[in-house]
This record gives C-alpha cells, sequence and structure tokens, in this order.
C-alpha cells in the first residue's frame, strides 16, 4: 500500500498546483459591480434590396445602437457596417433621426427631421420612384390627399396632432373642412438650434467610409427638451437608421436614374422616398422615470441644494427613485452654485429649521468659519471636472477623441490672452501678437501634433471654453490644479510661454483658485470698420454659462455662447442709424468643422457624449478622467479633521491620479431637526452609502461619471447617517480608515506596510502614493485596479471583459482536469476501489473470451 500511495504523490501534487492555478485566475477575473445594469445596447442587420446593390456586391446594413432604455436627455452613439461608401459630393449617406412611436409604428411623418428646417421640400420624383403608388392609402396618409412629385411631407406633432412644414409649403395636402390649410406652413414653436438633433445636412452628415462602415453621435431630447416628440417613460419613441442609395425608377428612365451625374438621386434629401423609407432600420427607444414625477408625490418634500457635480446623480437617477418609492421620501434637489448654497445654508443654520424646506448643503468644499449650529459633511459621491470637448480633424473627416492640455494652456485659456479670430483683435495692444485662439497655439500644437493643422483654420466662437458665470467647485478644482504648476504660475506672473504669448496684462499676478471666473479686459474696438466697433471684443467673444449643465450642452450641440453675431433693425427714421444688437450665433458649428471646449462635470461629460481632455500630471505624462485615475486622485489627498472633508494635495498626486477630483459632501444639521425630517435625511445618507453605489442606468443607481465611494468614505457616511437620526448635536470624528487609505476598496492596498497616504497621519512627505524618486513618471502604479467597472460613455462603450469571455471557458476545462487526476490517484491508491475491481473483472471476460 505504502508503495501505491508514494507513486500516488506527484499526481496528487499536480492535482494541487491546478487548482491552485485555477484559483489564482478566478481572482485575476473582473468582479463586475453589484446589480450592474446589462448594457441595452442593440444590433439589427437587414439585407438591403438589389437596388441598392453594385457591381454584383450585396449589401448586409449592421446597426448598433449602444444604449436604448434607461435613457435621459443624452447622447447615443449609432455605429454601421455593410453599406456603401459615401462619396465626395455626399452620395449614399445615412441618415438618422429621433420619432415619436413605437419602430414598428413610425411614419416618415413621425420623424423629427430637424436641420434647417422640420418637414421637407417637394419630393421631385422627376424620375419616378416606382415604389410611390399614388392610390394607396398608405401613401396618401404620407404624402397628402393628392400625392405627387410635388408633394411635401410635414412633420406630425404628437402634443397637438398638427401637420408643420417650415419649408411654407403645403403642396399635396389640400384644405381642411373650414377650407384652412391641413398643413401649417410653418416650423412648430419648439424648433430651434437647441433641437435641431437630426444627422442630416445641413447640420450633421452620416458619412460611410471605404471599408462600408461609420458611426455619428445623436442627441435624444425628452418630453421636456421637445414637446413635439414627448419621449418620456410613459411615450415610447424609437431611433430611426437610413442608408440612403439609388431609387427603383420606371424603365423608361432607368439607365439616367442609375447614371452617377444624378446625384440629387441619392443624397440625404431622398430619404423620404418610398426606395430609401424601405432600407430604414428602427430601434424602440426607452425612456428613465424623470424627476417630473416628484411633482405627482404628495408627500412633504425633503430637499438638498448645491452642487451642479451631483447633477446627473440627483436629479436624474435618484430623485425619480426616491420620489416613486413608498418606503423613501419626497426627494428634493436644487442645482446651485457652490458659493450661493453654502452662504445660504449658513444664513440658514441661524434660524429654526422647517420641515418641507430645504435644510441641507451638497458641497464639495467645506464652509469657512464656525457654524452656529453642529452639522455633519458626509460623502454622497466621487466624481470630478473635466475639460470636455468636442474636435473635428483639420482635414473634416474625423473627430477628434483624444486632446492633452497642460496647467499653462488653461491659464491662457482663463484669462483671455487670446486676441480671438476677429479682424479687430489684431488691434488690441497687448495681444496683438498672441495667438487668435487656442486651435492656432504653438504650445497646443506641440502637445497634439496631429492637430497642428488647425492653427491655419478659423473657427469662429470657439476662442474661448464654455465656462459657468457662478461659483463652482468644479472652477475651483480646475484652478487649483493650475495655481500647483510652477509654469503656469510663472506664465501668470509675466514670463514668456516659450513661444513668444504672455499673458493678457489685465490678468497679471492673477490668484488662483478662484471658483468664480472674472472677465477683466475691458479694451474697445474704435476701428470704424469693424462690426465689433464701441464693444468690449474680449466680453463678446467669451463664452459663458449659466451652470456647468447648461455649458456641457451647449459644447454637445457645438454651439457657442459667445455673443458674436450682429444684427441690426433699421431706424422708422432714415437719418438716424440702426439699432444694433449682439447676440448668440443662430446655427451650430457644422459636422467637420467643430471645435469646442468646455468645463464640465465629468458626470454631465458622460452622459452628453463628450470627451474628456487628459490633463498633464508630470513630464511627458497626461491622465484623463476615469474610474481608476480619480480613485487614484483619493490618495493623494489631505484631510480636515475638523470636518472630514477631503481636498486634493497636488503635491502628492501619483502622475496616473487625475488632479480634478472631487468628492460630494451634504451638510446635514445634527440638531433642531424633527424627528421625521431627519429620518428622512438618514435614508438618504443610508442610501448613498449602499444601494446608490450600484452602477447603472436605472432610477436609482449611479451613472456612468461618477465613482463609486470607497469604504472609508462609506464609513464616514453611515455614521453621519447615525448622527442626523439621533439629532444631539454630535459631529462624529472621521473614521481612522479615512487616514489610512481614501481608496480603500477601490484600488489595491498601498504597499510598503501600509502607511498613511493623504497626509492625516505619519511624516507628511509625498506620502505613500506618490512615486519613488528618481522612478519614471509614466511608471503605473503597483497592481490592478479593483474600481468597479463603469457604465461606460457613448464615446468608450465597449463589449464585457476579453479576459473573462477566455478565462472562464478555460476554468471550466482546467476543473474538470484536476478532477480526473484527483479521481484517478484515488483509484490508484486503492486496490480494492469499485472501479479498480470492475476494471479487473471486464478484463478476466477479455481474456476468456
Amino acid at each position: 500500500m505504502r508503495t501505491r500511495i508514494t507513486t500516488a504523490i506527484p499526481w496528487l501534487a499536480l492535482t494541487n498546483v491546478i487548482a491552485f492555478l485555477a484559483a489564482g485566475l478566478v481572482i485575476l477575473l473582473p468582479i463586475p459591480a453589484a446589480g450592474q445594469t446589462v448594457s441595452s445596447a442593440q444590433t439589427q442587420t437587414k439585407p438591403l434590396d438589389a437596388r441598392y446593390d453594385k457591381g454584383g456586391t450585396r449589401y448586409t446594413a449592421s446597426v448598433t445602437v449602444s444604449q436604448t432604455t434607461d435613457l435621459v436627455h443624452q447622447k447615443v452613439k449609432v455605429s454601421w457596417s455593410g453599406l456603401r461608401p459615401t462619396t465626395a459630393q455626399g452620395t449614399y449617406p445615412v441618415v438618422i433621426m429621433q420619432c415619436w412611436g413605437k419602430a414598428a409604428e413610425v411614419t416618415q411623418q413621425t420623424c423629427w427631421n430637424a436641420g434647417t428646417n422640420v418637414g421637407t421640400q417637394r419630393l421631385g420624383f422627376g424620375l419616378h420612384d416606382v415604389l410611390f403608388n399614388a392610390t394607396d392609402p398608405a401613401t396618401k396618409a404620407v404624402f397628402g390627399d393628392t400625392p405627387s412629385e410635388n408633394s411635401v411631407v410635414p412633420f406630425k406633432a404628437r402634443d397637438d396632432g398638427l401637420l408643420y412644414n417650415g419649408w411654407q409649403s403645403s403642396e399635396g395636402w389640400g384644405k381642411d373642412a373650414e377650407g384652412k390649410d391641413k398643413v401649417t406652413k410653418t416650423n412648430p414653436t419648439g424648433f430651434s438650434v437647441a433641437t435641431s438633433n437630426a444627422v442630416m445636412p445641413g447640420t450633421y452628415v452620416g458619412r460611410t467610409g471605404a471599408n462600408g462602415s461609420g458611426e455619428h453621435d445623436i442627441e435624444l431630447l425628452t418630453e421636456f427638451e421637445l414637446k413635439h416628440l414627448g419621449c418620456g417613460s410613459t411615450s415610447p419613441c424609437s431611433l430611426v437608421v437610413i442608408p440612403v442609395g439609388d431609387p427603383h425608377c420606371n424603365a423608361s428612365r432607368d439607365a439616367q436614374c442609375l447614371s452617377s451625374a444624378s446625384a440629387s438621386l441619392r443624397n440625404a434629401t431622398t430619404w423620404m422616398w418610398p426606395t430609401n423609407w424601405s432600407r430604414r432600420v428602427a430601434f424602440d427607444l426607452s425612456f428613465r422615470e424623470s424627476p417630473e414625477a416628484c411633482k405627482l408625490d404628495d408627500r412633504l418634500e425633503t430637499g438638498l441644494a448645491g452642487s451642479w457635480y451631483a447633477y446627473q446623480l440627483l436629479n436624474n437617477s435618484w430623485r425619480p427613485k426616491f420620489c416613486n418609492d413608498e418606503n423613501l421620501f419626497k426627494l428634493g434637489y436644487t442645482a446651485l452654485s457652490d458659493g450661493d448654497a453654502r452662504g445660504l445654508f449658513g444664513t440658514a443654520l441661524a434660524s429654526t429649521w422647517q420641515d418641507g424646506s430645504t435644510n441641507a448643503l451638497l458641497t464639495s468644499r467645506a464652509m469657512a468659519g464656525e457654524p452656529v449650529k453642529p452639522f455633519v459633511y458626509a460623502p454622497v459621491t466621487v466624481s470630478s471636472v473635466a475639460v470636455s470637448f468636442i474636435l473635428d480633424a483639420p482635414d473634416g473627416t474625423k473627430e477628434v477623441t483624444e486632446l492633452k492640455l497642460n496647467a499653462r494652456l488653461l491659464a491662457k485659456l482663463f484669462t483671455q490672452s487670446y486676441r480671438t479670430t476677429a479682424a479687430a483683435g489684431a488691434e488690441h495692444p497687448a495681444l496683438k501678437n498672441n495667438p487668435k485662439w487656442w486651435g492656432a497655439d504653438p504650445e497646443f500644437a506641440a502637445l497634439n501634433p496631429s492637430l497642428a493643422g488647425l492653427a491655419a483654420l478659423t473657427r469662429e466662437g470657439s476662442e474661448y471654453p464654455v465656462f459657468s458665470i457662478g461659483d463652482m467647485d468644479a472652477l475651483y478644482a480646475l484652478t487649483a490644479y493650475i495655481a500647483a504648476d510652477k509654469d503656469a504660475v510663472a506664465w501668470l506672473n509675466g514670463a514668456n510661454d516659450g513661444y513668444g504669448m504672455f499673458v493678457n496684462p489685465w490678468y497679471h499676478h492673477y490668484q488662483l483658485p478662484v471658483g468664480l471666473l472674472e472677465l477683466r479686459d475691458d479694451w474697445v474696438v474704435t476701428d470704424e470698420r469693424s462690426p465689433f466697433k464701441g464693444e468690449k471684443l474680449l466680453g463678446q467673444h467669451a463664452n459663458t454659462a449659466d451652470n456647468i449643465n447648461v455649458g456641457a450642452v451647449a459644447a454637445t450641440q457645438a454651439w457657442p455662447t459667445a455673443f458674436i453675431n450682429r444684427s441690426c433693425t433699421p431706424d422708422p427714421d432714415p437719418a438716424k442709424p440702426p439699432t444694433c444688437v449682439f447676440k448668440r450665433k443662430d446655427q451650430r458649428q457644422v459636422g467637420g468643422q467643430r471645435a469646442m471646449l468646455a468645463v464640465t462635470s465629468l458626470g454631465d461629460s458622460k452622459v452628453y457624449g463628450l470627451r474628456q481632455a487628459a490633463l498633464q500630471t508630470a513630464a511627458g505624462k497626461f491622465v484623463a478622467p476615469d474610474d481608476y485615475s480619480v480613485a487614484q486622485a483619493l490618495r493623494g489627498t489631505k484631510l480636515d479633521e475638523k470636518t472630514g472633508v477631503l481636498s486634493t494635495d497636488f503635491e502628492k498626486l501619483h502622475p496616473d491620479a487625475y488632479p480634478g477630483m472631487s468628492i460630494v459632501y451634504a451638510g446635514i444639521p445634527t440638531t433642531g431637526l424633527s424627528p421625521a425630517t431627519a429620518g428622512n435625511y438618514a435614508k438618504f445618507l443610508d442610501y448613498a452609502a449602499e444601494p446608490g453605489q450600484v452602477r447603472g442606468y436605472a432610477a436609482g443607481q449611479l451613472p456612468d461619471g461618477y465613482v463609486p465611494l470607497s469604504e472609508p468614505l462609506r464609513e464616514q457616511t453611515r455614521n453621519a447617517a447615525k448622527a442626523v437620526r439621533e439629532q444631539k448635536g454630535e459631529v462624529p470624528p472621521p473614521p481612522a480608515s479615512l487616514a489610512e487609505d481614501p481608496a480603500a476598496g477601490l484600488l489595491p492596498p498601498v504597499g510598503g506596510g501600509g502607511g498613511a497616504t493623504n497626509g492625516a497621519a505619519g511624516g507628511g512627505g509625498a506620502g505613500a502614493n506618490a512615486p519613488a524618486p528618481g522612478a519614471s513618471p509614466s511608471a503605473s502604479p503597483t497592481g490592478a485596479p479593483t474600481v468597479d467597472k463603469a457604465a461606460t460613455s457613448v464615446a468608450t462603450r465597449t463589449d464585457s471583459s476579453g479576459l473573462a469571455k477566455w478565462v472562464l471557458p478555460g476554468l471550466l476545462a482546467i476543473a474538470v482536469l484536476a478532477g480526473l487526476i484527483a479521481f484517478g490517484a484515488m483509484v490508484w491508491t486503492q486496490p480494492d476501489h469499485p472501479v479498480r475491481r470492475a476494471l479487473r473483472a471486464a478484463a478476466d471476460r477479455l481474456r476468456r473470451s
């Protein structure tokens, strides 16, 4: 027996090794967030008709929409393959529209084709599309009572049922019983630059590349942006994608119809022709319950006010959840500039709290001074400021997906130091030798060499980023990054940038950080020939917005907010000059010519499908905001022991950490609240610490652009919830784990014995998270990130981990192999094992036979 056991030992050892490897691979597998929503991306394929084919090639369209459920006002990405390449003349494009109604029910009339106008011009069936049947009732419903090639297709509004045509034609539709035109020959009231979202000329073109594939984002509008579509949680809508191709023509005109010279027969304006409409691929869209649901909740509201960082989370996700859940409460949220919110909360602290009023603050910075009443700072979410952009390559053929900026470039953008693309800018006494705009800045080209061609282009209205005119913590975070950079500070103090550009003297020795940016330059144009005569040129070119969410929407739509469009009204008295005013331009930047920057929250940037610039963190190292880089920034913080608030310590940031991270805290009183109100606020904090950190698109979940709270931050919030519920005036100290590792649970433990990482304990030097002296600035931190993978943005959405796809089948195979080896070893070491006896009996039978 001993000999058999000894012989089996190597096999048993091999079994253990294989089992160990299997366990190791399990550890390496990405761990999804609990309850993470499965992607709602949808793909459809459709074989196209023979007329779309060319030269014997048969085309099958494959179209994917990145998200189709739990939608809000946002962008989604539409990508396609298997189509004919779009020509330089614009033939064979792809048209994309948002429509009301289910995908199986939409018609040309229910699609919002807003570009230049709503509705279509005359059909122009000069060669007679044979699929056009003028006697068919379905044709008459779309093209009019007397359909012909002169007919128009109006838009039928969902809200009032009226037919509209902005081309001021009702051809083919006749009169109603009262003798009035059946078609209202104007655009509906909801038509504007802000609602012109269709992917079609003259704003956007859906182009297919030489390989038959392409992609384009489309902004989806809810019922609150566009009542005529009325898309909401109870009102179905759809997305229609139309590959435009050759029409079916009568035999007598067929040769002419197929002639490549007839570009007008196969461009985007023919999307409504029966042949092209028959090629459509339609997707059902469902929208998330909106915060308007709270208006139907008759419970007394318990509210918070402040942080625009929290807009996508609080307003669009948590509020609908709370107001529809009888176990929670009616949650109020008023987004305010952070400075105003802190001021109002400070005033309220000196008053008596009232049920049903807003008794809590949302902020990323602690209030100055001693509070008159005790309150806690409880972490709600982790996010960041983003320099968001939408930018087309210099040749206009593709969208730029990566951008690098440093602190000095940001300083230039915030100090009115570009002379603008207006001719009058060359006369500015202090700026005439500075570049016209950031795209023409040699320093920008040095960081982004592939975009050097922007210097030769003019992007009117793009000279400066869109930024909020309020006192915003997002601006404070970004200007703190500038203030921590010695080269940026030297430039603000008058140094040359190395390319001959100097700071606008109005900002010389500009003291940063600030939450409220200023427009200091007051130089007035005096040139009689300039349309800006008598105006402060740089003030007119400033892209300001009421808040960072509005700024994000402006960038999404590539619609500068600068007041540079001059409009004049003649005076009734010919002897008097006209009255002229400046206003925002009345059109978006055209696809292929877009160039906009905006200071936004990461949450807004993600939901609107914008890209985020990477900021320089060390020599040659640029970091964009994502789950890992934002979580890494938690370790480069300092802790205020009195308030428990973390703030960035730039000297201790790891090069892989994003320098614009911010934590949103709820400031809630721990005395003076009624039991009901205190209980509601405690529920809010309990929710924020647990179910509110589950990733997904559904109401109540954590949207993209927000990083889950770390374990120490959750503990801090749970402690705060207890103090708020009890209302004894206590302010619990920050948990010890917050000083040890603020990112615990999001990132692997810090090496070297787990020393202090945020300066609250230990030597207070560079911190355990800082790179070792002499280390490469681009070196990655030790260990793999364990941050939960976010539901990614329209710009970055991908399939699930490739590692998991291959490792899981491998694990099954390893497990089977280990089991067989272990079983074999057990049988070998036991002569009387039933399997051994059965094998001997079978061998005896074979010998006898």
